[in-house]
């Protein structure tokens, strides 16, 4: 599970897998499927405040964003 804080307080919760970051600039990119329609969102990083990524389980997963930005 992920959430994202956006600057303007509104936060984006869901599933690990529909989460990715482009190390190299920063853009957050959530992937979304509800039904047969698929929604992709970007965010840049002057837009979202902090990214929290939870796993359950033994294995634990390096964090997805530094937080150097």
């Amino acid at each position: 599970m992920f959430v994202i804080k956006l600057v303007d307080g509104d936060e984006i919760k869901g599933d690990y897998e529909e989460l990715s970051v482009n190390e190299q600039t920063g853009v957050l990119t959530v992937r979304r499927l509800e039904g047969f329609d698929e929604t992709i969102t970007h965010y840049s990083p002057s837009s979202w405040r902090s990214v929290t990524q939870r796993t359950r389980g033994s294995a634990a997963r390096p964090s997805l964003v530094s937080s150097a930005r």
